[in-house]
């Protein structure tokens, strides 16, 4: 493929990476200003909003699983919140080995004035798109994310016929 030809095509991905890196630019601009100094980025955000909707006990694993965070990129996080006081692990069933992930007042008090900010940028981004609009961004999107989640077999397949 020539250069030109590559470079006048629709890259969806790079596409996507900006968006997404806009929005979070814009969601954490405004949990930083009303946070009274306390620092914690969006990615960190989502998680403590998951762990607040949860009313079944949260363990890492399933976290790995819902959120497709890589084990030792969620234990890093994890690490992180309990550091800044915004998360517990608690032992289960005298079980010291099996810990499960609780939101302390902290993370509680975080995830309200994160979910209030994610809900004034997506109000405000989606401005004159109708609901219809919107659904079908969220359709489309959930089908990539399913192929993108895919192509590691699909291409593992390819490997092994060549």
């Amino acid at each position: 493929m020539i250069k030109k030809e590559f470079d006048s095509m629709r890259h969806l991905g790079f596409l996507f990476d900006s968006t997404s890196r806009e929005i979070k630019k814009a969601v954490g601009r405004g949990v930083i200003e009303n946070n009274e100094g306390q620092q914690c980025n969006m990615k960190l955000g989502w998680l403590l909003g998951y762990l607040d909707r949860q009313e079944q006990a949260v363990f890492q694993k399933d976290l790995e699983k819902t959120l497709h965070i890589p084990k030792s990129t969620l234990a890093d996080m994890i690490q992180e919140f309990e550091k800044s006081g915004y998360i517990a692990k608690v032992p289960v069933d005298g079980d010291g080995r099996k810990k499960q992930i609780v939101l302390t007042e902290q993370g509680k008090k975080f995830t309200e004035l994160a979910e209030a900010q994610i809900v004034a940028v997506d109000e405000y981004i989606t401005q004159g798109i109708s609901e219809e609009e919107i659904e079908s961004v969220v359709s489309v999107l959930d089908k990539m994310r399913q192929n993108a989640m895919e192509y590691k077999s699909y291409i593992d397949i390819c490997n092994k016929e060549d």
